[in-house]
């Protein structure tokens, strides 16, 4: 691999840029890469691919100095502004840095801690959206990950104080860190010892209270709308709060009630109101004649064109699939073109649907191509059909969510088509779900 072939495969997460770094003869030259890598968050979507802590610090492990990337690491966790998932990713890699002995990294992360902690507890007030806050319960995590038990006692213990001394409980919130520590040591041991010590301690009795209340309310009851009342929404200024309700509104809606709702899309001229009005389409056939549809996808308003070609993967007919492979052989609409072709896909339409995946350009900042893929993946699933390999091998090297590729290394093993030399390399893959994958499988 050239650098630049190494930094794009290393960023994505793929087991074959590990075992380059591992058998290289000069992995010095991939040193800053590695880094970069290290000090950036380079998931496409760390909600469901994961940190990727373990792959990092794998990587970090084949150089002799291992101090030249920790040291880096600890003086951009010490900055007071972090980005939450990068500032897990941080807080993953000095957790392995710890956990294999390091005290610069064990320090670095109970600083950081009373740092947090003492900058939240200063607070009188909170909004809903608070970095630190989520970055302190993350922490809490890493570290009953790293100590244990004993951590989660002393972290319940001087939680529980700020809560006796607060008028705010909102400030700190450790819900998601008492679920975890259940999952963690066992929902037994931790419900035996709050309940146990709640009776000795105010402090962990004030926590306890405070869990629990948190888990006692009762989450709100969502009625179906009318459609007085989604057209009451639609008409709004705020941009999304129409389209929820529009959902909501198509899930129980009869007939005549649709039809009635598309007539009056169809007249508005607003295109903000019209576009939370046709969002009740995307999941339920348009009653009305498609021929509108063909009409709102040549909008020059983008996100009417978008929920156009929604719309039309609820129709079916022959006029939707020439629609969409005359579009993709004009390079037009290729993204939306492709989704719409994977949902009326027909045998002769292979070559067609790899072309135009081969061309998709693949992005952090675009996401239009995630959509295709993911199209693309449940027609794997769905269709009988034989794929060019590859295809399959285009998503898997250029994709940047490892959730996925982790779906499309399983859906080829299924298919009987994955080369074995790939499952070897995803031995070392940046997602959990995919080593562990390949390790059964090879085993």
């Amino acid at each position: 691999m050239t650098k630049g072939q190494f930094k794009e495969a290393f960023r994505r997460g793929l087991g074959s840029a590990y075992l380059e770094l591992k058998n290289s003869k000069c992995p010095e030259e991939y040193k800053d890469i590695v880094l970069w890598c290290c000090l950036h968050n380079t998931c496409y979507d760390m909600q469901c691919e994961g940190s990727r802590g373990t792959y990092l610090y794998n990587a970090i492990s084949l150089y002799e100095d291992k101090s030249f990337f920790e040291d880096a690491i600890i003086k951009n966790f010490e900055k007071k502004k972090l980005d939450t998932w990068l500032f897990d990713q941080l807080c993953d890699l000095l957790y392995q840095f710890a956990n294999d002995g390091s005290k610069h990294a064990r320090e670095a992360l109970y600083k950081k801690y009373d740092v947090l902690f003492t900058l939240l507890s200063r607070k009188r007030k909170i909004g809903s959206i608070c970095s630190e806050r989520d970055n302190f319960e993350w922490l809490c995590v890493w570290l009953t990950s790293l100590d244990g038990f004993r951590a989660f006692k002393r972290i319940v213990e001087q939680i529980g104080k700020f809560y006796i001394n607060t008028t705010n409980p909102n400030i700190i919130f450790m819900d998601w860190f008492y679920s975890n520590a259940k999952n963690k040591f066992g929902k037994k041991r931790v419900d035996n010892y709050m309940h146990k010590n709640a009776a000795k301690s105010k402090s962990v009795a004030a926590f306890l209270n405070e869990i629990e209340s948190f888990g006692s309310e009762k989450p709100q009851v969502i009625t179906q709308p009318s459609l007085k009342e989604l057209l009451e929404a639609c008409y709004e200024p705020s941009v999304y709060h129409g389209r929820g309700v529009a959902i909501r509104f198509s899930r129980t809606a009869s007939l005549e009630e649709l039809s009635e709702l598309a007539k009056i899309a169809v007249t508005e001229t607003n295109p903000e109101i019209k576009l939370k009005l046709l969002w009740a389409f995307r999941k339920k056939p348009f009653p009305l004649d498609e021929s509108y549809v063909f009409e709102l996808a040549k909008s020059d308003n983008e996100s009417i064109r978008d929920v156009a070609f929604d719309m039309m993967s609820q129709l079916s007919s022959d006029r939707i699939h020439d629609y969409a492979t005359f579009l993709i052989k004009g390079r037009k609409e290729v993204a939306n073109s492709l989704s719409l072709l994977c949902r009326c896909y027909q045998p002769g339409d292979e070559s067609l649907l790899v072309d135009g995946v081969k061309g998709l350009p693949v992005s952090y900042n675009n996401g239009l191509w995630h959509g295709v893929y993911m199209d693309i993946e449940d027609l794997l699933k769905e269709s009988s059909c034989r794929f060019e390999l590859s295809m399959f091998m285009h998503m898997y090297k250029q994709t940047l969510c490892s959730s996925c590729r982790s779906s499309l290394v399983q859906t080829m093993y299924k298919r009987k088509i994955l080369p074995v030399e790939v499952l070897e390399e995803c031995l070392y893959d940046s997602y959990d779900d995919t080593r562990k994958f390949a390790a059964k499988k090879l085993r």
